[in-house]
């Protein structure tokens, strides 16, 4: 917990200091800590990524970043107009056991999968390579590589190297919090303590969201939540509708220029150079508008992607003929008959009828608004992969309009009563192991969480294997690619299926067919590790 303590303190004033040097160099002040952090990340994650064409994530980028955040706090000293700051002045008693709380929940080890074969790899990768061309035509998850990814590898050298960022994030939103007095996000702030131990990029995008959506309740739009939006965007793109929420609103206010379309050529210029250069495509994983540029995935592989994200829609329970003989309705009606997940969907259903409720009940544009860009949604997600979790933010959003008339002293009994359910279960990860997945990484609570975040105790096994000019490692346990080049045997399984393989082209990747010896050769690699797998 100390040594976390010690990182959210590095993460505050960087950010802080690296915000103030922005809002002055763009004459665009802010009266906010919040605020003035949040548009420090937005300016790094954009340089970072400019950056990462040119060179690796490495330590002397990050100590760039460390420096300019200190010189940019001491020129805030220097002003000696500290109204940004005021929020200090109210915390109270109960702050700082939020922080115990925020602090021990970020300090039990990551048990979420993608931590292991996707964020990690991910972040490896960054930290030496930078942008490899390509990179998607070796493992397709990589080709994603989001913003969140790429400024948690920034800092993963010296301020964060056991990868806790999300526990920053959680700590500036209880700032933020405390700066506009709304208690009711104590109960979201306990429901977020799942998401500390890992950088889930899924966490900055609820954690915007509810943001964006109490500021423009509120009647505080500005060109920031613009560009919050669209970094939740180059984080998830499935968070659009944010966008298409400004922009509505700003129609129908007759607020709109043409100058407020800069940070949406900014962002989404950056966001498709980056997919372009590492995908193929200008958004992943959707492989639309093609360029025919020799590093993007083989067809065959994009069809499988997108077939798997189309029958983890209906939970594996249908096979891809099956599905594409459903005709547009019969889709939505089976998505709602797939087993406990089910649930789930009849509760996006559930959300959207009582923001229609609402739209219908307030008279509100805002809320008519909202309603709409989550229909689209909807229909638009159904049609590509429309798995439960992508609508988590119409989840939070609907209990935000439903709770947010609760009392604080209310908030403040059901967030801590929360908070204990979470961290109980995370202590005592036995009450869990019979009915989830996540045991072989959780292992309860030890007195070294006080120092110290947990690790894995595991040692990464890896043999090295060469087919056609593609040197790669092939790891014992397929959740350990921490390696690059690694493939796991489930990667192997899927590249032989399909014929194809990745091959060493220039200063990235492409994706060739295998010749009748190299699939003899792959055959051999997949039978060893099928009998030495964990």
């Amino acid at each position: 917990m100390l040594i976390i303590l010690k990182t959210v303190v590095i993460f505050l004033l960087t950010n802080f200091g690296n915000g103030f040097l922005f809002t002055q160099f763009f004459k665009n002040k802010s009266s906010s800590f919040v605020f003035t952090s949040l548009i420090g990340m937005c300016g790094l994650m954009l340089l970072q990524t400019a950056i990462a064409f040119f060179c690796p994530l490495n330590g002397y980028v990050e100590i760039l970043f460390l420096l300019s955040g200190v010189v940019g706090s001491l020129m805030f000293i220097r002003t000696r107009n500290f109204s940004s700051v005021t929020v200090f002045t109210r915390l109270n008693i109960w702050f700082y056991i939020y922080i115990v709380i925020i602090l021990l929940a970020g300090s039990f080890l990551p048990y979420w999968y993608d931590h292991y074969s996707y964020y990690v790899p991910t972040i490896n990768y960054l930290r030496e390579f930078g942008f490899v061309k390509g990179v998607a035509s070796l493992d397709l998850l990589l080709g994603q590589s989001s913003f969140w990814h790429i400024y948690q590898s920034t800092f993963s050298h010296f301020t964060d190297p056991d990868l806790k960022v999300n526990t920053y994030l959680a700590v500036l939103f209880l700032f933020y919090i405390y700066e506009r007095r709304q208690w009711v996000f104590l109960v979201f702030l306990a429901l977020f303590l799942p998401f500390l131990q890992q950088p889930s990029p899924d966490f900055p995008v609820l954690v915007i969201t509810l943001i964006i959506i109490n500021e423009l309740i509120g009647k505080r739009d500005s060109q920031l939540l613009m560009c919050l939006s669209l970094l939740a965007v180059c984080i998830k793109p499935t968070s659009f509708w944010l966008v298409l929420l400004l922009i509505g609103l700003r129609i129908y206010k007759k607020n709109w220029s043409v100058k407020m379309l800069l940070p949406v050529f900014i962002f989404g210029s950056v966001y498709m150079l980056k997919n372009f250069w590492l995908f193929g495509f200008p958004v992943f994983p959707v492989g639309l508008i093609d360029f025919n540029l020799p590093w993007q995935p083989s067809r065959e592989i994009l069809t499988y992607s997108s077939q798997i994200g189309l029958l983890k829609s209906y939970d594996m329970q249908y096979s891809w003929q099956q599905v594409m003989a459903f005709d547009f309705w019969e889709r939505i009606c089976h998505w709602f008959d797939v087993g406990y997940k089910a649930i789930f969907n009849w509760g996006i259903l559930g959300c959207l009828f009582v923001l229609g409720f609402f739209a219908i009940l307030k008279k509100s544009m805002f809320y008519r608004i909202l309603f709409f860009v989550f229909v689209l949604k909807f229909f638009i997600i159904i049609t590509i992969s429309a798995q439960y979790r992508f609508f988590a933010d119409l989840y939070l959003v609907t209990l935000f309009v439903l709770l947010k008339a609760i009392p604080r002293k209310e908030n403040n009994m059901l967030a801590l009563g929360l908070s204990a359910i979470v961290l109980v279960f995370f202590s005592f990860p036995g009450l869990l192991k019979g009915q989830f997945s996540v045991k072989r990484w959780l292992k309860g609570f030890d007195g070294s969480q006080i120092y110290k975040p947990q690790q894995l105790d595991s040692v990464a096994i890896n043999s090295e294997y060469t087919i056609g000019n593609l040197s790669f490692y092939v790891p014992k346990d397929p959740m350990q690619k921490s390696i690059f080049p690694s493939l796991s045997i489930y990667d192997l399984q899927i590249y032989r299926y399909y014929g194809v393989f990745p091959q060493r082209g220039g200063n990235g990747f492409v994706q060739r067919k295998l010749s009748v010896q190299e699939k003899k050769q792959l055959d051999g690699i997949i039978r060893i590790h099928e009998i030495s797998r964990p």
